[in-house]
């Protein structure tokens, strides 16, 4: 029998981001846009063209999106490569629909059996599809919802899930206002790699944002995991020594970063008349887990470009998840009808 290597699978997709070790597909939580990541994640309260930020967020779905057509390309850590498709169709007086397939593929791993032999390897992949469907219920109000199937395979191993994402977004057009409420990931492992079903992470987001009046920038606030008030992570808490017992004790966060860690706070500046943009942002959460004491450096924040050339978009960001690299992410869409599609 061989002795399969997935510790560093599991390790992969499970602490990419996993608030604690109770939940299986993390990875859905992975976000491919680069304008999303530009402005710190989770970017939901958007309301306009761009189909990437609707692949999470349904009711962003709107008339604007019309036949198109997106492609996100992320380089991640050590070698792991994801990529994302997603096109959208409106009909009339239905609504908005949407389909996408997100995949990842953490490559190849040596692996050996009982007597030693080492010339063996295997692979280790997530995929998902997603099926949306967002309806503007007026000019102010819409609803979303979407399907996913999300499929791992590590080695012989494979689980599969079904999950789904609920929003509902106010938007008003005279003053630029856009307030978004999120119920993600709501679903149920129906396949499993072992015996056991593991939960899917639930996510309650609820995201606001405010084009200014005399300045083109426009600000985005998000506050993830409002189901769950303390998302810490053991690894990033402080100890200290109890001086009565000597025993090493872990000494609990205060209230207010319990709370910071909630947030996510972007921002776009639109120059030259939607030509050309420059995102940044910065998330709370990945900077209390993901730095080491003696040095912070960049970790936590990110930052963007966004432009217009011909009749395509272009999108990039630059995220510091960790001191030890940085994610680079490049978007790219168009609208079909502009080729006469």
């Amino acid at each position: 029998m061989k002795i399969r290597l997935l510790v560093l699978c599991f390790f992969i997709t499970n602490c990419i981001y996993c608030l604690d070790g109770n939940n299986s597909f993390s990875y859905i939580n992975l976000d491919y846009s680069a304008r999303s990541l530009a402005m710190g994640g989770n970017l939901i309260s958007i309301y306009d063209n761009d189909i990437s930020l609707a692949q999470t967020t349904p009711s962003l779905l709107n008339s604007k999106m019309h036949n198109e057509l997106g492609f996100s390309f992320v380089d991640y850590f050590s070698d792991i490569k994801m990529v994302s498709f997603y096109y959208a169709r409106t009909l009339e007086n239905i609504g908005c629909f949407s389909f996408g397939i997100d995949a990842n593929s953490y490559g190849e791993f040596n692996a050996s059996n009982e007597i030693g032999d080492q010339n063996l390897s295997f692979t280790a992949n997530d995929q998902v599809i997603t099926f949306g469907f967002g309806r503007e219920l007026n000019s102010k109000i819409s609803l979303g919802v979407n399907l996913s199937l999300l499929n791992s395979n590590y080695e012989s191993y494979n689980a599969l899930a079904l999950s789904s994402n609920i929003s509902s977004t106010y938007f008003n057009q005279d003053n630029y206002f856009t307030a978004t409420l999120l119920v993600k990931n709501i679903g149920k492992q129906i396949k499993s790699y072992t015996s056991i079903r593991e939960e899917i992470p639930l996510d309650i987001q609820f995201g606001l944002s405010k084009k200014l009046d005399h300045l083109p920038l426009t600000y985005s606030l998000v506050f993830h995991h409002l189901n769950k008030y303390n998302i810490s992570n053991n690894y990033s808490l402080s100890s200290f020594t109890n001086n009565e017992t000597g025993e090493m004790e872990i000494k609990d966060e205060s209230i207010a970063k319990n709370i910071l860690r909630h947030i996510i706070i972007g921002g776009e500046l639109n120059l030259f008349k939607n030509n050309f943009f420059i995102q940044g942002g910065f998330n709370f959460q990945r900077r209390f887990d993901m730095t080491i004491r003696s040095f912070n450096g960049m970790v936590g924040f990110s930052y963007g470009v966004g432009f217009n050339v011909s009749k395509i978009n272009f999108n990039y960001s630059r995220s510091a998840y960790h001191l030890s690299g940085k994610v680079n992410t490049f978007s790219i869409s168009t609208n079909l009808s502009t080729f006469g599609l």
